[in-house]
C-alpha cells in the first residue's frame, strides 16, 4: 500500500510539469486548483489507513505526501498572488523556487525509500528528533500552511460581490486546510511528536474542506471547462456509480467495525442488503427519480443544460415519413417529453388570420378548449418576445388587460411557459408547458431549445400544409381535366349533329343523307352512353377490344363514314396495300376522327387532308396525316399540342391531342408532330403490323 501511496504522490508531483505549458493565468489556476483537490483526497486516505495501520516503513509515505501537498499549496499561494496582481509576475523566479523545492521534495522521498528516518516510538506515538528531516517537513507544511492563509486574505478582499458569493466555498474549504495544517504542524513542532490518532480527526476535517470546495466549484462552475463527455455515457454510469457507492459505504462501514475489533451484526448486515436492493429497484423503476437525477446531471455538471444537436437529430428522426399535423405534433411532443422535465404540454395551430386552436392527441395533457385569436393580447405580445413565462419580469405587466388575460389563460390551461411555433416572421401555433416536476424553473438553456425545436417544427408544419394544399390542387387539376374529357367528347359529338343539322335543309330529301343523319345521331347517343368509360383514359385505364384488321380497308370505310359527317372536309385516301394490324376499331376510329375534326378547326372550310399509308419497315406501318391548314405553331413542337390544355385554336380546349396521345398509346403505337415543307400540319402514326408467319 505505501508504494502505492508514493506513486500516487510522485504523479501528482510531475503533473506540475504542465504549467510549463500553459501560458493563460486561469487555466494555471484551474489546474492547481484540481491538484489540490486531487491531494486533499490523497492525503486524507492515507490518515485513514495509516490511523489503524501505523508502521515504521509507512511514516516516510506519509510525510512524503505531507511534503508534496505542502508544494502543492505553495503554488497555489503564488497563483493567487499574481491573479491579484498580475503586473508582479516573476515566472523565472518563480519556476526556479518550484523547481528547487520540486528537488528537495523528491530528493527527501527517494532517500527514505532506502533510508528509514530517525525517530523514536514510545507506545503508539512517534517521537521526532529535533531538527531532523521529520521535523523540517512539519516547518514546510506549516509555512506554506501559513502562506496559503496569508494569500487567501488577500485573494478574498480583491475579489468582487459577485466573485465572492461564487468563491466563497472554496476560499473556506482552503482556509479550513491551511487552520487545519497549520495546527497539526504546529503541534508536532512544538511538542516533537506524532500521534496517530491525530489521523482520524485530520481526515474528517480534510473530508470537510474538500466537500466545501467541490460543492462551490461545481455549482459555479470555476473550472470554466466544459465536460465534453456525452451525456449519455453519463446517465448510463449512474447506477453502477450509486450501486458502487453503496458497496463503497457498506465497506467504510465494515472497516470501522472491524478496526474497532467489533462483528457487524446479523440484522444490521442484512438491512444494509434490503436497503441496498430498495435503492437499486427505486432508481430502475422510478422515471421520476431518474428524470431528477439527469436534471442535477445536466443542470450541475454541463455548461448547457441540453444538448442541442442530439434533440435537433431525435427530432429530425421522428419527423422522416411524417406528412400531416398529427404526426410532426406527435414527433414534437415526443422530443419534448423526453428532453424536457415537464409531461404537461401543450399545443396550439393556427395562423395569423385565422387564430390558433387547441391540437388534441391522446397520449399527452389534453389541451384546454380555449383558441388564441389573432388579436389576444397574449399573441400580440408574443409577437415582439420569444416567450411568456410567468416567472420572468420582462413582459408587459402595466398592460391590465394583458394582466386579466394571464390570470384567466394560466388558471384554465395550467401552463407556465408559452412558446410560439414560428420560423422567421410566420407563426403556425404556440407550445404550453407546465411546471417542471424537478422542481426547478425554466431558463435561458430551455427558451433556446425550444426555440431551435419550435423553428423546425413550424418549417415541418409549413411543409405540411403546402403538401395538403398541392394534394388539393392536383385533385382540383384532377377534376377539370376529367371534366375537360367529357366536354371535349361531348363537343365531337355535338359537332357532329351540329354539322349534319346544317346540311339537313339541303339533302334532307336525299336517301343516303337520312341514312347518314340516322348514323350520326346513333353514333352521338353511343357516345353519350361511353362517356363513363372514356373517362378512364385520364387514369391511364383505357383497355382496348382487340381485333385483327386489313388496314387500308378499315380506313376506307372509316373515312367514308367521317366524309359524310364533314362534308366541308376533303380527305384523300392513299393506300393499296394488304396489311393487317391488330387494333380496337373503336378507339382507333376516335384518333382519326380527333386528328381530322382538329384539322377542320384549324383550316376551316375548304380544308384538304391527305393520309398515305405505307410499310416503313416489315414489322411498322407508317400512316402519314397532312392537310393544307395553317400549320402547328413552332412553340407547340415537337410535343407541347400533346399536352392538355395547350392549343392555337380561339375556340380550341387543348384536350384532343391529349386524349389521341393517351389513345395512341393504349394501342402500342407512336406519333409525331410537325408540319409540311409546302405549309399545312403533318401527324406520323407508326402502326406494328401483323407478321403473317
Amino acid at each position: 500500500m505505501t508504494a502505492l501511496f508514493y506513486i500516487l504522490n510522485l504523479t501528482l508531483l510531475l503533473s506540475c510539469l504542465l504549467d510549463l505549458r500553459v501560458k493563460e493565468a486561469e487555466r494555471q489556476f484551474s489546474f492547481g486548483l484540481v491538484r489540490i483537490l486531487l491531494s486533499v483526497t490523497l492525503l486524507g486516505g492515507e490518515y485513514v489507513y495509516f490511523s489503524f495501520h501505523l508502521q515504521d516503513q509507512s511514516i516516510p509515505s506519509l510525510v512524503f505526501s505531507e511534503n508534496v501537498y505542502s508544494l502543492l499549496i505553495i503554488i497555489m499561494a503564488y497563483r493567487m498572488q499574481y491573479t491579484i496582481n498580475p503586473a508582479a509576475q516573476k515566472p523565472n523566479l518563480f519556476i526556479m523556487i518550484i523547481v528547487v523545492l520540486a528537488a528537495v521534495v523528491f530528493g527527501t522521498g527517494g532517500f527514505w525509500v532506502y533510508s528509514q528516518p530517525v525517530y523514536d516510538r514510545v507506545e503508539d506515538m512517534i517521537i521526532l528528533p529535533q531538527y531532523g528531516l521529520l521535523y523540517f517537513s512539519s516547518l514546510l507544511l506549516l509555512v506554506a500552511a501559513l502562506r496559503l492563509a496569508w494569500y487567501l486574505e488577500s485573494f478574498w478582499r480583491a475579489l468582487t460581490l459577485k466573485g465572492r458569493w461564487e468563491y466563497k466555498f472554496v476560499v473556506i474549504g482552503f482556509f479550513l486546510l491551511s487552520g487545519t495544517f497549520a495546527w497539526s504542524s504546529s503541534y508536532r513542532i512544538t511538542y516533537l511528536r506524532l500521534v496517530p490518532r491525530h489521523f482520524q480527526l485530520l481526515s474528517v476535517i480534510l473530508l470537510i474542506a474538500w466537500s466545501m470546495m467541490v460543492y462551490g466549484i461545481v455549482r459555479h462552475r470555476l473550472l470554466n471547462r466544459k465536460v465534453f463527455v456525452s451525456r449519455k455515457v453519463v446517465y448510463s454510469t449512474i447506477a453502477p456509480l450509486v450501486f458502487g457507492a453503496y458497496l463503497f459505504f457498506v465497506g467504510i462501514v465494515s472497516f470501522i467495525i472491524r478496526a474497532y475489533g467489533l462483528s457487524l451484526p446479523f440484522i444490521l448486515q442484512w438491512l444494509l442488503i434490503i436497503i441496498g436492493i430498495l435503492l437499486i429497484l427505486i432508481f430502475s423503476l422510478s422515471g421520476k427519480v431518474r428524470h431528477r437525477v439527469k436534471y442535477f446531471i445536466s443542470t450541475n455538471f454541463y455548461v448547457n443544460k441540453y444538448e442541442y444537436r442530439d434533440e435537433w437529430l431525435a427530432f429530425s428522426s421522428l419527423l422522416q415519413g411524417e406528412l400531416s399535423e398529427k404526426g410532426v405534433v406527435a414527433a414534437l411532443r415526443q422530443v419534448l417529453a423526453d428532453s424536457l422535465y415537464t409531461t404537461d404540454i401543450k399545443i396550439w395551430l393556427g395562423d395569423a388570420q385565422q387564430g390558433y386552436k387547441p391540437f388534441r392527441d391522446q397520449g399527452f395533457a389534453e389541451t384546454p378548449n380555449i383558441n388564441l385569436d389573432p388579436d389576444n393580447p397574449l399573441v400580440l405580445h408574443l409577437k415582439e418576445n420569444d416567450h411568456f413565462y410567468v416567472a420572468d419580469s420582462n413582459y408587459d405587466k402595466a398592460v391590465n388587460e394583458l394582466a386579466t388575460l394571464e390570470h384567466v389563460f394560466l388558471d384554465t390551461s395550467g401552463i407556465v411557459l408559452l412558446v410560439p411555433l414560428a420560423i422567421g416572421e410566420q407563426c403556425v401555433g404556440y407550445i404550453g408547458l407546465g411546471p417542471e416536476f424537478s422542481g426547478g424553473i425554466y431558463g435561458h438553456d430551455d427558451f433556446d431549445l425550444l426555440a431551435a425545436l419550435g423553428s423546425q417544427a413550424a418549417s415541418a408544419l409549413l411543409a405540411t400544409r403546402m403538401a395538403e394544399e398541392l394534394a388539393h390542387t392536383r385533385e382540383q387539376s384532377a377534376w377539370e381535366n376529367l371534366s375537360a374529357y367529357v366536354l371535349h367528347d361531348i363537343k365531337n359529338a355535338a359537332t357532329m349533329l351540329s354539322l349534319a343539322r346544317e346540311n339537313a335543309p339541303a339533302h334532307i330529301n336525299n336517301p343516303v343523307f337520312q341514312q347518314d343523319l340516322l348514323e350520326s345521331m346513333d353514333d352521338a347517343l353511343k357516345r353519350m352512353a361511353k362517356v363513363q368509360n372514356r373517362l378512364h383514359s385520364l387514369k391511364g385505364e383505357i383497355t382496348p377490344e382487340w381485333q385483327e384488321l386489313v388496314l387500308c380497308k378499315f380506313l376506307k370505310d372509316c373515312i367514308g363514314k367521317l366524309g359524310r359527317k364533314l362534308p366541308e372536309l376533303t380527305v384523300d385516301l392513299k393506300c393499296k396495300y394488304t396489311t393487317k394490324i391488330t387494333t380496337d376499331p373503336e378507339i382507333f376510329s376516335s384518333i382519326l376522327e380527333n386528328i381530322l375534326l382538329n384539322s377542320l378547326e384549324a383550316g376551316g372550310a375548304g380544308t384538304s387532308v391527305r393520309i398515305h399509308a405505307a410499310p416503313k419497315t416489315t414489322e411498322i406501318i407508317e400512316l402519314k396525316i397532312t392537310d393544307n391548314g395553317p400549320g402547328i405553331p413552332s412553340e407547340l413542337l415537337p410535343d407541347g399540342l400533346f399536352e392538355p390544355f395547350k392549343t392555337s385554336k380561339s375556340k380550341g380546349s387543348g384536350i384532343g391531342l391529349w386524349q389521341v396521345r393517351g389513345l395512341i398509346e393504349s394501342l402500342g403505337c407512336n406519333i409525331a408532330a410537325g408540319n409540311n415543307e409546302e405549309g399545312g400540319a403533318r401527324f406520323v402514326v407508326e402502326i406494328p403490323a401483323v407478321n403473317d408467319e
